[in-house]
């Protein structure tokens, strides 16, 4: 797109810019913002907009997220996607679109866009706007986002069309009589154009609250309802919304009135992905992500305010699943190697304020591999899952225990800062596979376990400890096979606890 305006500000995550007063912008519609913001939030994306498009010179009629600017209309990105089809037309990535190689648009002179959706506002036949919504990164729209955001447009070309009408009643009534009924007829359009913006919030997938100029709740639409477990009350005082409506914070501990997100528009003008908790009794506990800003009215009076909320309790909660998979073992469920590195550089960074040393015991399964060659892999796997109980209960509250790949696994002794200390760990593991491991089907393997200690201090780094303590293991392993005697019996330290 090129403009004939100054150039707006790049869109970046999550700064949100007020609209350029010098451009059109509608007289502070709350509806049409309103709308405005819906388009953004049923397509999950930061920005959106209404232009003009039927004249030469596009204009901003609302915008969400950014300062708008006009440009021509000709050539512009929206006319040319636009004119691909009629109804919702969207581009998951633009920079795999040949049409806008070079666009200023995507390149960053203007801005960095790579998700683009549009749709046209068709008004008594003709094509006066049309909605848009956008991102600076790759976005693939579900065709439930295009068919809300089809919605979105059909209710915005309702509003246009009531304020068409309106504008045109009132040179009307300066010359006739007619204007009275005209004017009748206006208010029940408006009127079904208000019962059809409600329609539309009723069944949207996000949640829609909106509230007074005191703070009071005036407004739930179906999905707050349904979260909330009960409809706006604007009897509530503003003190009592996080009770009535059971809100926390993301763990569960109740908001207090200044931490509810409503309450915060009020005070900060908006808020961009706050996240809250919705705990009612006897129901699952839900987390939220709101958006929301201030309703003025066209001389700059509060209104009130409005805010979307969206149900992201799966996608956190997938979000953990994600962190927990990737430092965690999936078999044995014992920490990774990764978590095992960073647990250790910590370990290490303590011993060395402390000026005293830490153990790391490398341990390594004997008599494993014959249990996968003579019984299966399956049988390999149980055989480590008990021997990862074995370990985890023999070390001390504070120690750490990792698998690290194969039959190998790492435990690290932040407290044990003798060599004496570690052996008494060491024997204790030692102890723990003297009986053979029992398999679910009964089957026993007897399995031991060479454990090679090393005792790390200052200047030491997690892979020289850890190749300290594994160079120790192979000489425990090397020991034994020279001497052919069984592996040390436990030692007992008196000054050394139990785990």
């Amino acid at each position: 797109m090129t403009s004939t305006a100054e150039p707006a500000p790049v869109p970046t995550r999550p700064d949100a810019r007020e609209a350029d007063s010098e451009l059109p912008v509608m007289d502070a519609d709350p509806a049409l913002q309103g709308l405005v913001r819906v388009a953004a939030a049923v397509t999950g994306t930061p920005w959106a907009s209404v232009i003009t498009m039927d004249t030469a010179v596009m204009h901003v009629l609302a915008v969400h997220g950014f300062r708008g600017a006009s440009w021509p209309r000709e050539g512009s990105m929206v006319a040319t996607v636009l004119a691909r089809g009629p109804g919702v037309q969207t581009c998951d990535d633009l920079a795999l679109e040949p049409a806008f190689a070079g666009s200023p648009w995507l390149d960053g002179r203007r801005a960095r866009m790579r998700a683009f959706g549009t749709v046209p506002v068709v008004v008594d036949g003709r094509t006066v706007a049309a909605v848009c919504v956008f991102d600076v990164v790759p976005h693939a729209f579900t065709d439930t986002e295009r068919a809300r955001l089809a919605d979105v447009a059909a209710a915005v070309a309702a509003l246009l069309r009531v304020g068409q009408q309106a504008r045109e009643l009132a040179d009307l009534a300066a010359a006739s009589q007619l204007a009275r009924a005209e004017t009748a007829r206006a208010h029940q359009e408006l009127a079904r154009s208000t019962a059809f913006t409600r329609s539309l919030l009723e069944v949207l997938p996000v949640g829609v609250v909106g509230a007074d100029a005191a703070g009071r709740v005036t407004l739930f639409n179906a999905a707050s309802r349904r979260w909330h477990g009960l409809d706006a009350d604007p009897t509530v005082e503003p003190a009592d919304i996080p009770v009535t409506f059971a809100l926390t914070d993301v763990t569960g501990q109740p908001l207090t009135p200044e931490q509810v997100p409503l309450g915060r528009i009020y005070a900060e003008g908006r808020i961009d992905d706050a996240e809250m908790g919705i705990a009612l009794p006897g129901r699952p506990f839900r987390r939220i992500s709101c958006s929301g800003v201030q309703v003025h009215g066209a001389d700059g009076d509060l209104l009130g305010a409005v805010v979307t909320l969206s149900d992201v309790t799966e996608q956190r909660a997938l979000e953990d699943a994600l962190r927990d998979a990737a430092l965690h073992d999936p078999l044995t469920g014992l920490p990774n190697r990764n978590l095992l590195l960073d647990r250790l550089d910590q370990t290490l960074a303590a011993a060395e304020r402390a000026r005293r040393p830490m153990a790391v015991l490398y341990c390594d399964l004997d008599g494993f591999k014959p249990v996968n060659d003579t019984a299966g892999h399956a049988a390999g796997d149980e055989v480590l899952v008990e021997a990862a109980r074995r370990l985890a209960a023999a070390i001390r509250p504070g120690d750490t225990v990792a698998r690290i790949g194969g039959d190998e696994f790492v435990v690290l002794c932040p407290e044990a800062g003798s060599e004496r200390a570690a052996q008494v760990i060491a024997d204790r593991i030692t102890a723990a596979f003297d009986a053979p491991l029992r398999r679910p089907n009964g089957d026993v393997h007897a399995v031991g376990i060479s454990i090679g200690v090393a005792l790390c201090g200052p200047g030491e780094t997690p892979d020289s400890a850890l190749a300290a303590s594994d160079a120790a293991m192979y000489r425990v392993k090397a020991a034994r096979r020279g001497a052919r005697v069984p592996a040390p019996r436990p030692v007992t330290d008196p000054t050394v606890p139990a785990p």
